[in-house]
């Protein structure tokens, strides 16, 4: 088995690092080396090889969930250290609970690096084969590689800690607790658990629908789901086609399909099987199916889309509590369109540059069959100058995604965006995650969700998209708009209708 990993450091090393040029930093008292009880954000973790990272539960404690594609060689996570290292001296090693919640066995390595040379560099490393549903404690012993003498490591300064996995025949996971130091010979006391800190990631549905997610404001418009809650405001589609139409506003409110898809919208009649609106006991589900003829082309695919009557402006709010699509090809979104429908079926004029402002869009490319990393945007179509040249005043996304450590198709989140005028802010759960400067140059907007399949331009990803029917249900709860005191909402009678006549009554 040794020869077997002895591999694995040349692919390790091969990612260069600064060598220290300060003394590291101390653990915490508990010997703690990650900390993830009650966070939104496993960014600090580093993947190789395609993984992905997660929170999950084990036996009812918080866990890492690491999922492998099937690929060769070594994929795996590293875990962050401070800017100059870890100073572990004094400590005998690093451990981690490693379990296997596969149906096949796997073996799990640890490796804890100091920086310098490639062939030269010190590291310890140790491993565990680990049967299905198996927990076990993998150790790390400074000086140690698979329980052989080792390089002579500095715990002084440590600038690594990784978990990896080899021998991969099919796609696997692994749950992982934080690394933690040990001390041979030192007594065994019970860790007191840290401070509970309620997932922010985890919600209920509010039953006060007056405000926005943990937030005051002025409720506008509650579109509550569902045909047997008792707290539903919209039970059926007859209801849903008060407040919403079924395609994008452009072409007049005809266009039912963007040629960066292979989908097209539809609504039926209420009680169509073919319903692409199907309201469950307290939730709205956008549906997304292959009709007869249909397949992996343009207009292939049939999915939901709803678009909001409402005009939304600058001092508003909108929120969404959803549980989204997964799989390659999908593409659920939910964002902010320039434009209004007026009621009596006239539309606003559009301007040169159209304003967009992208709550989320979750997208199943680039090896992302689950719904983990998504992004939030303005749209500026190549004339940044039209909005003021759009910053970020602040933001936790890297490279435009943000992977905070769920699987947003497994559980209801809600996702909020906080219109401030030039300001707006993203929320996930309640959590700012964004704030951009962006100069909204149009008229009001209209909120759309869409269901949407297929990433025509991801050619290389959608070769690998499946007839996943059952995947591809959009999932919402409820959704809300609310408004600033002061702000007016505004009309959507045509600039231009005659003004309401009061009747008089009969002489």
């Amino acid at each position: 088995m040794l020869s077997i990993f002895v591999g694995i450091i040349c692919a390790w090393l091969a990612v260069s690092m600064p060598v220290c040029q300060a003394d590291g930093s101390k653990p915490p008292p508990n010997g703690d080396l990650y900390y993830f009880e009650g966070t939104l954000d496993l960014s600090g973790l580093k993947t190789e090889g395609g993984a992905t990272v997660g929170i999950t539960e084990l036996n009812g404690a918080r866990m890492i969930k690491v999922d492998f594609p099937m690929i060769e060689g070594y994929p795996g996570v590293s875990f962050p250290v401070p800017g100059n290292g870890w100073d572990l001296s004094g400590f005998t090693g690093t451990q981690i609970q490693v379990n296997n919640p596969g149906p096949d066995p796997i073996t799990v390595a640890m490796r804890v690096d100091n920086a310098g040379d490639a062939q030269a560099k010190p590291w310890s490393a140790e491993l565990v084969n680990l049967n299905p549903g198996e927990t076990q404690t993998l150790k790390v012993v400074f000086g140690q590689a698979f329980k052989q003498p080792g390089f002579k490591l500095d715990p002084a300064h440590v600038v690594a800690i990784k978990v990896y996995v080899q021998g991969l025949k099919q796609p696997a996971s692994i749950l992982l607790g934080g690394p933690t130091v040990f001390t041979a010979g030192a007594a065994v006391t019970a860790k007191a658990p840290p401070p509970y800190h309620p997932y922010i990631t985890t919600t209920t549905s509010p039953t006060n629908h007056a405000q926005p997610y943990g937030q005051d404001w002025e409720l506008v418009k509650d579109w509550t789901f569902g045909n047997k809650r008792a707290d539903a405001t919209i039970h059926n589609k007859t209801e849903l086609d008060k407040d919403f139409y079924y395609r994008y506003i452009y072409g007049k409110g005809t266009l039912d399909s963007f040629s960066t898809s292979w989908n097209y919208h539809r609504d039926y009649p209420e009680g169509d099987p073919r319903s692409l609106h199907v309201f469950g006991d307290d939730t709205l589900t956008l549906k997304a199916r292959i009709p007869a003829g249909g397949g992996w082309h343009q207009h292939g695919i049939e999915s939901g889309l709803i678009r909001g009557k409402i005009p939304i402006v600058p001092g508003m709010r909108v929120e969404m509590r959803c549980k989204i699509t997964k799989g390659i090809g999908t593409w659920p979104n939910f964002w902010l369109c320039s434009g209004v429908q007026y009621d009596d079926g006239t539309f606003s004029p559009q301007p040169k540059v159209l304003p967009e402002i992208d709550i989320f869009e979750f997208w199943g490319y680039k090896n992302r069959p689950m719904a983990k990393t998504f992004s939030s945007n303005t749209q500026v179509f190549g004339h940044p100058e039209t909005h003021g040249n759009p910053y970020d005043i602040f933001t936790v996304f890297r490279n435009s995604d943000y992977t905070p450590g769920m699987d947003f198709s497994e559980g209801f989140h809600v996702f909020d965006l906080d219109w401030q005028e030039n300001r707006p802010m993203w929320l996930v759960d309640g959590h700012p995650i964004k704030q951009t400067y962006y100069e909204w140059t149009g008229p009001p907007a209209e909120l759309i969700v869409a269901n949407t399949l297929g990433i025509s331009w991801a050619k290389d990803d959608m070769k690998y998209m499946k007839p996943e029917e059952s995947n591809w249900d959009f999932v919402i709860d409820y959704i809300r708009v609310f408004k600033h005191p002061g702000v007016v909402v505004p009309s959507q009678a045509a600039p231009d209708a005659p003004a309401p006549t009061t009747p008089q009554p009969p002489k």
